[in-house]
C-alpha cells in the first residue's frame, strides 16, 4: 500500500514542483536557466505520466 500512496501522491506532488521551477527556469534570461528548465520540464512529465501508466497497466491485466 505504501508503494501505491508513493505513486499516486508523492510523484504527482513532485511532478507539480518540477513545474513550477520549469515556470520560474523558463522566465529567467540566461541559458544555464534555460538547460534547467528544460530538466526540468521532462522530469516533471515522467512524474506525472508514471501514475497513468500504472492505471493503463492494471486495466490491460
Amino acid at each position: 500500500m505504501a508503494a501505491l500512496g508513493f505513486f499516486f501522491i508523492t510523484l504527482p506532488c513532485l511532478a507539480t514542483a518540477a513545474f513550477t521551477g520549469f515556470a520560474a527556469c523558463r522566465a529567467q534570461r540566461r541559458r544555464a536557466f534555460k538547460v534547467l528548465a528544460a530538466a526540468l520540464l521532462t522530469t516533471g512529465l515522467t512524474r506525472a505520466l508514471i501514475p497513468i501508466g500504472i492505471i493503463v497497466w492494471f486495466l490491460t491485466l
